[in-house]
Order: C-alpha cells, then structure tokens, then sequence
C-alpha cells in the first residue's frame, strides 16, 4: 500500500507541469498523445479535452472512447469518452473522464459548444471535477475554460486555450485554487500529407512546457506521428489508422521518471453528406 501511494504520489506530481486542470491530464486522444500532446492547434474530435476552439471543425456526430496506462505505476490508468453532434452553427460535445483507482480517483463531467467565425473558431467549456481520496471523503468543483483557433494563410493555424479561467477552490482549509493554465502553439501545413505543431504551456505556479510534434501520411488512410516534451522530458510515437467512419490510433511515450505510457483510442463518426 505504502509503495502504491508513493507511485500514486509521482503521478500526480509529474503533470502538475502539463497543460491540465486537474491534478494529473486530461489530455486525450492517441493522435495528439502521439504528437508530444502538441494539440492547441489540433482540431478533431478529442478537442474537447484539448482545446474546445476546435469542437467547431467536427462534423456530423458520432462518439470516441480512450484508454491510457502506464504499467509502472498500477492504478493511474486513465480513461475517457466523448459524444458530439453539429448543433445549430457549431458543435456540441459532452464527455467524461476517470484517472485512478480506490484508493484515490477523479472524475470529470464536462460539455463544451464550439462554432466558426470566419477564419476563427472559437469554443468553451465547463467541467464538473470530482476528487475522491480513501480517508479524506469527496470535494467537487465547477471550472471553466475557452480556446480558440485561426488561419493566419491556408499553411498556418494559431492556437490558444485557457483552463481554469475562474480558479475554483478545492479547499477552503488553506485557499487551495485549481491553477491556471495557458496554452499557445502554431501549427504548419505544408500539404495535405504532413503537419508541424510546436506549443507552450505555462502554469502560473510552474515553468512552461515545450512540447512539438510531428503527423505523416504516407497514405491517406495510414499516419505515423512523433513528437518530444521538455520540462518535463518525454518522447512520443504513433500510428493511426482512418476509413470513412472508423478511426483507431495508438501512441507510445516514453518518460524517466515514469517509464512508458500506452494509450489507444478510436472514433466513429458519421459525416453529414
């Protein structure tokens, strides 16, 4: 029990750096995973947890579901599952996330609209996050945040989200606040086959994270990705397979303190004609 709270302890120290709202990611989605997380300029169907400015390039509806795990450390699997559908001028999601096991655990309810305004989209988010640790009982909490993507030209988007926009209290026995979080990152295109990202994430509390990534098709429906994070370090990997409705993808990470990380996810989704 002693070493499982130490390695429960790691993870939840590790991430705190990451672009995240709670205390371990909710980044999801093993396409962006396999791009070092590099997502703020990533619009798909995991936008939901990413940025909510991309929600407005989903199209149709249909749902996604992925599972992460880390085999070092036994009960900081996460997992999560989403819904969309096009909703009046943009893209209405709702999702739900889980990390841990008995011993401690979150949950996160969240639903977000995204819609396009010329060469902009912009998209926003509310998430109800449940903490529950053996022996400390349950708190919950109300967050919020927003995101936005632009074209600057047909070979180049911007992106920027903020998580935590209102700093809700976890505690009131030491005014413990959920962080904020900002997030900017660019993306190039060069055709239709690669794409670049690069993105920083800053805490307020904590030193900014690089992160890059890297996406190739060599076909139209196979990708290989890769990607690196610094401060922390970690090295990522990825493939991905896509037909008409279905998409499945898998990405490796590979971290010192950590070890590897696997996480599979798939979409299926049924585009509007």
């Amino acid at each position: 029990m002693v070493l499982k709270a130490i390695g429960m302890a790691c993870v939840l120290l590790c991430p705190c750096v990451a672009a995240t709202a709670q205390s371990v990611s909710t980044l999801m989605g093993a396409r962006g995973k396999g791009m070092g997380n590099s997502t703020s300029c990533l619009p798909d169907e995991w936008s939901l947890f990413n940025n909510p400015g991309g929600l407005a390039s989903i199209k149709g509806a249909g749902a996604a579901t992925a599972y992460d795990k880390t085999p070092a450390l036994p009960g900081s699997d996460r997992m999560a599952a989403v819904a969309f559908i096009q909703f009046m001028n943009g893209t209405l999601s709702a999702g739900v996330f889980r990390f841990g096991d008995a011993l401690y655990n979150e949950q996160v309810l969240t639903a977000g609209f995204g819609n396009r305004f010329g060469l902009a989209s912009l998209g926003a988010k509310v998430n109800l996050i449940q903490y529950n640790a053996e022996g400390f009982g349950t708190r919950s909490v109300v967050s919020v945040s927003f995101g936005g993507i632009a074209e600057l030209t047909p070979a180049v988007k911007v992106g920027a989200h903020i998580i935590n926009v209102n700093q809700p209290v976890v505690s009131h026995d030491n005014n413990e606040r959920l962080p904020t979080v900002l997030t900017a990152g660019m993306a190039v295109i060069p055709d239709e086959s690669l794409i670049v990202t690069a993105e920083v994430a800053k805490d307020l509390d904590y030193k900014p994270t690089w992160k890059a990534g890297i996406e190739y098709k060599p076909l139209k429906k196979v990708s290989f990705r890769s990607g690196f994070n610094l401060i922390p370090s970690a090295a990522f990997f990825g493939v991905g397979f896509r037909s008409d409705k279905l998409v499945i993808d898998y990405a490796l990470e590979y971290a010192v303190i950590r070890g590897t990380c696997h996480q599979v996810s798939a979409i299926y989704s049924i585009r509007k004609k």
